[in-house]
């Protein structure tokens, strides 16, 4: 977020706390998110329920899975309350058009409420098919009723870790915000989702400063909005003005085949409506500036024919493990590998480390107990890895997840399932915790660093080995000479690579040579003794615990003349 936006959204968010969440109607709003959540939870089992036993779920899915407005008419006929505004839906007009084409059965006018409900169950089911699930029900017939502000409430009721509420008011808070230009289509909905979850992420902690107690941090988003837009009647000062309202173009004058079998009713789902091209989003969204393998190669100081061989490695096999004694600059290598692979695209790279405790539910997914209507639940969580790929399937673009200190964990246990998916990236296999189907995405890719002066190498086996591409590094001493190059201070680089040199010529064994990054600060000639005496040391007493005489030819008190 600019900085602009942020120092905006923090005046306007002290403002909003001042005055809303504790006044009448902000305290009635703030109670209702929990309550219209478990009454859509409640709706929704109704239905399913209903759809089990094969009853008719038209007037269901009417008032109860859509979103009404208090009205003593919606209060009446028992529909569905909630809060978010412009909801007040009268399914008549949709039926109407139905009607028109000669669809007068009332079983036809079920197939419609059946392909609303099968749009949400998709969505809760599984979230890798979540944007699919958006086109394909955007392909139905005057699907352009139902929209995000529409669609949205009953998803974020079922499942609100993975869905967040999106309507007007939300929409011109995030688009101002983020700078987009999302509009209310439901096929942009996955992508404002993404954009939507990230902000929130990045405003959490200035929101949480104001101490607004049982609120969700998604929920106070929303409140906000409200206040912002709804209250206060904000005018934004350069409200982005949405391009693609009109990328829809119905004909409603088509005439449409009333053969009531299913092979037509099939024909007629797939009307050709076109739907938003990924151009469109890609277009305007924060595309990742471009790095060109010049710039990786003259920042890494490894050759660009070095560094295409790699990329062609990762590419080939969609995961690789820089390997190489501590010091070399493997972590850094590899961020600026991902930040190459992902240059000019909409795609992201994040980075984790591994660690002795980290668990297959930390990576995949595990059971977390949660308080849920006063009682203990134990819902399956999706871990890093599950969340990565979620949002690298709203990517079209390479996307890449850096795991640090890869061979610290129990590959085997951390991996569970995955290893099989590692190898076969075109499979989809249940996961153990859940059953859910998974697969990764095609554009996904995984660089691993590891230290191989860490003796839990030896934990990493041939089954994983073979699934990754392994790239052994070695103490690049020309990066050393070219960053102290650009330093306007002397410093006797030339004789620090003699020393460390002879350092790893004694040690005489490449899996636990000194590497170079302990010396690539500006101020090197202040730092270098504590360097020496703090990180070196005793990283060669370590290595030579048995042969101490070894350690005393490199201290510091007898190599320091000759750096002077």
């Amino acid at each position: 977020m600019a900085i602009k936006q942020l120092t905006l959204f923090i005046q306007l968010f002290q403002e909003f706390s001042d005055s809303y969440p504790y006044s009448p109607e902000g305290l009635n709003h703030r109670a209702s998110y929990e309550k219209q959540r478990q009454q859509g939870r409640r709706n929704f089992a109704e239905i399913t329920a209903a759809v089990k036993a094969g009853e008719d779920i038209t007037e269901s899915v009417r008032f109860k899975l859509l979103p009404h407005t208090n009205t003593p008419i919606n209060r009446q006929r028992a529909a569905w309350i909630h809060i978010t505004e412009s909801n007040n839906i009268d399914l008549t007009e949709w039926f109407q058009f139905w009607k028109n084409q000669g669809w007068e059965k009332q079983e036809y006018w079920s197939i419609i409420a059946r392909e609303i409900y099968n749009f949400v169950n998709s969505c809760i089911t599984d979230y890798h098919k979540f944007l699919l699930a958006c086109k394909n029900f955007s392909k139905f017939p005057k699907s352009g009723e139902f929209q995000a502000g529409k669609m949205t409430p009953i998803l974020n009721a079922l499942k609100p870790d993975d869905f967040i509420l999106i309507n007007d008011r939300t929409r011109k808070v995030i688009n101002y915000l983020s700078n987009t230009k999302y509009t209310e289509k439901l096929t942009e909905y996955p992508y404002i989702n993404l954009t939507g979850h990230n902000l929130i992420l990045e405003l959490a902690e200035e929101m949480q400063k104001h101490n607004i107690p049982a609120m969700r941090d998604d929920d106070l988003f929303d409140m906000f909005c409200h206040w912002l837009v709804a209250v206060k009647k904000y005018n934004f000062p350069s409200e982005n003005i949405n391009s693609t309202d009109n990328i829809y173009e119905t004909n409603q004058d088509e005439k449409i085949n009333s053969t009531p079998t299913n092979n037509h009713l099939q024909k007629r789902f797939s009307n050709p409506y076109p739907a938003i091209p990924k151009s469109v989003f890609l277009e305007r969204s924060n595309l990742q500036s471009e790095y060109t393998l010049t710039q990786c190669s003259q920042e890494t100081n490894i050759t660009e024919t070095q560094l295409t061989q790699w990329i062609c490695a990762i590419g080939r096999k969609k995961q690789a493990i820089f390997q190489g004694p501590p010091g070399i600059g493997k972590t850094f290598l590899a961020q600026k590998l991902a930040q190459h692979l992902i240059a000019g695209g909409d795609g992201f790279w994040e980075l984790i480390q591994f660690h002795p405790a980290y668990t297959y539910e930390d990576f995949i997914q595990g059971i977390r107990p949660q308080s849920e209507d006063g009682k203990l639940t134990y819902p399956v969580v999706p871990g890093r890895f599950l969340k990565f790929c979620q949002k690298a399937a709203l990517c079209q673009n390479t996307c890449v997840l850096i795991i640090d200190e890869i061979n610290r964990a129990n590959l085997s246990q951390v991996f569970g399932e995955l290893m099989y998916l590692l190898e076969y990236r075109d499979a989809e296999i249940p996961l153990a915790g859940s059953g859910e189907l998974f697969s990764i995405p095609e554009n996904v890719r995984i660089i691993g660093t590891m230290n191989t002066a860490d003796r839990s190498i030896a934990l990493v086996d041939h089954a994983l080995r073979r699934r990754f591409a392994f790239i052994k590094l070695s103490p690049n001493y020309d990066i050393l000479r070219q960053y102290h190059e650009e330093i306007e201070e002397y410093f006797p680089i030339e004789e620090l690579i003699e020393i460390l040199e002879e350092v790893n010529q004694e040690i005489n064994d490449p899996n636990y040579q000194v590497g170079v990054s302990f010396f690539l600060l500006e101020n090197i000639d202040e730092e270098i003794q504590d360097i020496w005496q703090m990180e070196i040391e005793p990283y060669l007493e370590e290595y030579f615990f048995a042969q101490p005489e070894k350690v005393d030819e490199f201290r510091w008190d007898k190599i320091k003349d000759f750096m002077s």
